[in-house]
């Protein structure tokens, strides 16, 4: 199944925030890091990264027109 560019950005964008937070989990100022926590959300930014890598995109699809 192909997707709009505008779906392919937005599942860029969770990823982008899905990284932050694991970098704010993992780098905490004060106290330890959830371990369980941030190898979580490490796997969950892998396979938005594969679903990123391998997602088709149809170019054709337009903006403002939904299905």
């Amino acid at each position: 199944m192909s997707h709009s560019v505008e779906d392919f950005y937005r599942k860029v964008e969770v990823l982008h925030s899905k990284a932050i937070e694991l970098h704010r989990e993992r780098y905490k100022k004060q106290g330890t890091y959830d371990k369980t926590q941030c190898a979580y959300l490490l796997d969950d930014c892998r396979t938005l990264a594969r679903e990123v890598q391998h997602g088709l995109v149809d170019f054709d699809i337009d903006f403002g027109k939904k299905k």
